[in-house]
Formats: C-alpha cells, sequence, structure tokens
C-alpha cells in the first residue's frame, strides 16, 4: 500500500548552478550535496555505473518532504525540451501567502515568468486562486499558487 509523499526529484545540467538557484528561491541551503559513485544507485535508475551529484533542499511547510536535484556524471544527459505540454514533463508547485511579493523577488533571482504578470483561475478546483509558472536554470516548471478565500482544491475530499 502507497502511505505517503517522499520526495520530488529532477534531473539538472549544472548541479552548482542549481543549487545556487533554489538556495536563493527557498532561503536556505540543501541539507546534503553529494556524489553517489556507488554501483546500487546504476541498479536503481538502470544505468549500470551511473554516477550522480546530488542535493536535497527540505521543501516549506512540508515535514520530511524534499526535493532531490539531480546532475547525471555518468551517463552524459543529453537536452530536451522542457515544454509543459511534452509528455512526462513535470512541475513543482509552491503556495505562497503574498504573490505578487514572490513574482518580484523570482524575477530579481532569475527565475523567468511565463506570464507578465499573476493570472488569477476563473474555472474549476483552483477558482479564485492565483497562479504563476515561472522556469529555473534548467527550464523547469515551477508554479506558485496563492489560495484566497478558503480555496482547498480537493484536499479534504
Amino acid at each position: 500500500m502507497l502511505t505517503s509523499l517522499n520526495h520530488i526529484g529532477f534531473s539538472v545540467a549544472d548541479l552548482d548552478r542549481s543549487v545556487e538557484f533554489y538556495t536563493k528561491l527557498f532561503g536556505y541551503p540543501p541539507y546534503f550535496n553529494e556524489v553517489y559513485d556507488v554501483e546500487y544507485v546504476g541498479r536503481i535508475v538502470g544505468y549500470p555505473g551511473a554516477v550522480q551529484h546530488a542535493a536535497f533542499f527540505r521543501l516549506p511547510g512540508e515535514q520530511g518532504l524534499f526535493l532531490e536535484l539531480i546532475q547525471y556524471l555518468h551517463p552524459k544527459p543529453e537536452v530536451v525540451a522542457m515544454e509543459s505540454y511534452n509528455a512526462g514533463i513535470a512541475h513543482l508547485c509552491l503556495q505562497v501567502d503574498d504573490l505578487e511579493a514572490e513574482f518580484e523577488r523570482i524575477s530579481a533571482i532569475g527565475g523567468r515568468f511565463r506570464s507578465e504578470s499573476v493570472v488569477q483561475s476563473d474555472y474549476g478546483i483552483y477558482e479564485g486562486a492565483r497562479s504563476a509558472y515561472f522556469r529555473d536554470p534548467d527550464d523547469i516548471s515551477i508554479q506558485l499558487v496563492e489560495l484566497v478565500d478558503g480555496i482547498d482544491p480537493g484536499l479534504e475530499a
């Protein structure tokens, strides 16, 4: 039986660049940053001889939930189109209290927003909420959402 979400992981091209960006985004450094040059990693991911450099960030507000950023040192990564509409592309959604302030702050640290301003949802389970998508240095999409008026997108079903 599945019991809970443990972590979210993204592969990145340059871990040092990503650590710098996510440290600015979260306001704190990773709690773990290490090269994995051990045989079991290749067995887990299905790439014999795989070597990874990984950094782990605690996610805000979630006890025990973390973000894992992984740079593959072997095998060498390929560049893929990180467009949200492509199958298999994921995004991270972070809830915020003041979306306008975060929009400005994240723009200043190099986040590239997909819209010129905050967008209010007028339909669906996020009706009334305000959101914005931005991209990190690897074009990974991150959504910011500000829930208003007690919106709960299905969490108390």
